[in-house]
């Protein structure tokens, strides 16, 4: 079985579409299959090489046609564009997550989240259980389910890119406020906005600080509450039990923090919609609630068992296993 996988990173778009399809990819891998990223050209330098490079996305139909499954994760396929795909390979997922492109078909919709789709979607595949998690967050979960106490440290961590720049400014301001450095681990994605004043910053104030972990787990393993982004980190920290205040950085997260912040495991400020005179504000107003919370660690214990039962870590081999069981009945099919 070979599988296509439409999807794109970059300091704009962020690395969360990239992170989840690879744990998707690595899924149906497991499985036997034969799995590739399509990418953009504009989008390249976040590609790996064995990634297939399209100038235009008419070059992407003609590819779908001859594999057994395409996958696409992106938010600039509207709903014309997934129907032209669809035409050539019946046998789509599309990965959604704010449900405001309108109808569209496709044979499987996965949304982590609980949505109502048109009757154009065959199956959807709805809730946190599909979450797509890498292999190790499964094990991490088993581990932080039998760990009762925590180290003390604030994990903050604004996602692969960082694109509004958010780290240091948070960090300054904790500080600010008598936070204690040696409290507080900084996480920078590989391609993180301003990492070198970021890192310096650590260096000078002797903060801990990693960059471009593959395995992120041991460091959420080790934290009792988090500053995070909003985007596919949110389903990682729930697997992992850590209460988290998120600062929201794109539109996209918007949905996802409607339906979580209700659950009490964690809370939000917002970012995207401010302008630079606005910012100063929403980053105090963080650090206040980070700041009450943690103070409050008969509320971080029971946010830490709420996040646990929303996500288990096997999301990416549920969704692979379902689609593979399904090909196969249809392969079997007596003529």
């Amino acid at each position: 079985m070979k599988a296509l996988i439409r999807a794109d990173a970059s300091v704009q778009i962020g690395m969360g579409h990239r992170v989840r399809c690879e744990a998707l990819k690595q899924a149906f891998e497991s499985l036997g299959w034969q799995c590739q990223f399509v990418v953009h050209q504009d989008c390249q330098a976040f590609s790996a090489s064995d990634d297939l490079i399209i100038k235009e996305e008419s070059e992407f139909l003609g590819l779908a046609a001859n594999v057994d499954l395409v996958v696409i994760d992106h938010y600039q396929y509207l709903p014309d564009m997934i129907e032209q795909v669809y035409r050539q390979q019946a046998q789509l997922l599309v990965l959604d997550d704010m449900n405001d492109r309108g109808e569209f078909p496709c044979q499987w919709l996965l949304n982590p989240l609980h949505e109502t789709y048109s009757a154009k979607v065959k199956q959807a595949l709805l809730g946190s259980q599909y979450a797509l998690l890498r292999p190790s967050f499964a094990q991490a979960h088993l581990q932080a389910k039998a760990t009762s106490s925590q180290t003390g440290k604030l994990l903050i961590t604004l996602g692969g890119t960082d694109p509004s720049a958010l780290t240091l400014p948070i960090v300054s301001c904790l500080l600010a406020q008598g936070f204690e450095p040696e409290k507080v681990q900084v996480l920078l994605g590989e391609n993180a906005n301003n990492a070198e004043a970021v890192i310096r910053f650590c260096q000078q104030q002797k903060i801990a600080f990693a960059q471009g972990l593959k395995d992120v787990t041991p460091l959420m393993l080790g934290a009792s509450m988090a500053i995070s982004a909003a985007g596919g980190t949110l389903f990682e920290l729930a697997c992992l039990g850590v209460p988290t205040v998120f600062a929201q950085v794109a539109d996209n997260q918007t949905r996802s923090l409607e339906q979580h912040v209700p659950l009490a495991w964690c809370d939000t400020v917002r970012f995207d919609n401010l302008d630079s005179q606005e910012v100063p504000q929403a980053l105090q107003l963080l650090v206040d609630k980070v700041l009450n919370y943690w103070s409050c660690p008969s509320w971080q214990q029971t946010a830490k068992a709420c996040a646990q039962q929303l996500v288990d870590g096997h999301g990416a081999q549920r969704v692979a296993s379902l689609i593979d069981q399904q090909l196969l009945a249809e392969v079997q099919k007596p003529v």
